[in-house]
């Protein structure tokens, strides 16, 4: 029998080899990168939880999984989300991470268990905190973890593409019909215009328990802390063509992956742009700006994640020659 228990100690070498031999970690499809790299990546994530529940008990909690002969077999944490509680008016959560042990699908008679123990842990504790709303998401052959999901009464709302681009197979950018340029405060109640019912194919629009317009709000939230209040090395390009904004692209270092694997990488989010024939060319402008200017400041690769729906973005980026291609699954589970 499955034996889970909250877990509010050091993180032992028990746990740490656990996490070492997990086979998604992030990026584990990347084979640029190695396994050193990806390993320190994952654990300075676990480590970083682990230790946001030892300052936050009530925010989030650590949990782990024995089998019978007391053997680690499994741990994930969950964790309350004032931001999305906020502005989708229901009290929200997540699992940031679930690991269970190596070779999870030859052993699925075995992973089951600790996945199905792990997963009704975590929705107990949420319901102790009110939550009503949570979201996981898993890689595609996670299947002893899936099962236990659905198995809990979550269901699938999105399978987003991951693409990887190289900085050898980038195009150099060529000024078009468009002048790219850096995201001014006057741009950004055109930029909120353009985002508006710009997404569609997402998790929180596809989930039919969230209002359109909380999904909305969602969005323009992010896209407006995105231009107003960037993180270090975050930017918002404009595409701009005889004088009025056609469109915005967002895209940022991404300082943990890069500094864990020593290969810069730069991530490009939200973008859109005016939805006629005028914008026309606008989207495809930005990326290349944003390609190449990610190669002028160091970055060996690119990378975008685009739900599966949107299938016209998907084609544009298997016309640019991707390196790498995966696709991840959303999860979300509402308490009755």
């Amino acid at each position: 029998m499955v034996k889970v228990e909250t877990y509010e100690g050091e993180l032992t070498e028990e746990i740490i080899d656990l996490a070492k031999s997990y086979e998604y970690k992030p990026f584990h499809y990347m084979g640029a990168a190695k396994e050193e790299g990806l390993q320190k990546l994952f654990l300075g994530q676990v480590g970083k939880f682990h230790g946001f529940c030892a300052q936050q008990p009530e925010n989030g909690a650590f949990f782990i999984a024995r089998d019978d002969s007391g053997k680690l077999a499994g741990f994930t944490g969950a964790q309350t989300l004032d931001f999305d509680s906020a502005v989708l008016n229901v009290p929200s959560g997540r699992i940031p991470f679930f690991v269970l042990g190596p070779d999870m699908l030859p052993n699925y008679p075995e992973s089951r268990p600790v996945a199905d123990a792990l997963v009704n842990t975590v929705l107990d504790w949420l319901k102790g905190k009110g939550i009503v709303f949570t979201n996981i998401r898993t890689a595609a052959l996670e299947l002893p973890l899936i099962h236990a999901l659905e198995n809990s009464g979550f269901y699938l709302v999105d399978n987003a593409i991951t693409v990887f681009f190289h900085k050898d197979k980038v195009e150099l950018y060529e000024k078009g019909d468009y002048d790219i340029r850096l995201f001014a405060d006057k741009d950004l109640p055109t930029v909120i215009e353009i985002i508006s019912d710009a997404y569609t194919q997402d998790r929180f629009h596809l989930d039919p328990n969230i209002p359109h317009d909380r999904s909305e709000e969602l969005y323009k939230l992010w896209i407006e802390h995105n231009c107003v209040n960037p993180k270090d090395q975050e930017w918002v390009l404009i595409a701009e063509r005889k004088g009025l904004v056609k469109g915005f692209f967002q895209y940022e270092y991404q300082r943990e992956f890069s500094e864990a694997t020593g290969i810069g990488l730069y991530s490009y989010g939200l973008a859109a742009v005016v939805r006629d024939r005028t914008a026309l060319g606008a989207y495809s402008s930005m990326l290349s700006f944003a390609v190449n200017d990610s190669i002028m400041r160091g970055g060996a690769y690119g990378m975008t994640r685009i739900p599966f729906g949107i299938q016209s973005i998907l084609r544009l980026m298997l016309r640019l020659g991707p390196s790498f291609m995966t696709n991840e699954l959303s999860f979300h589970h509402w308490r009755k």
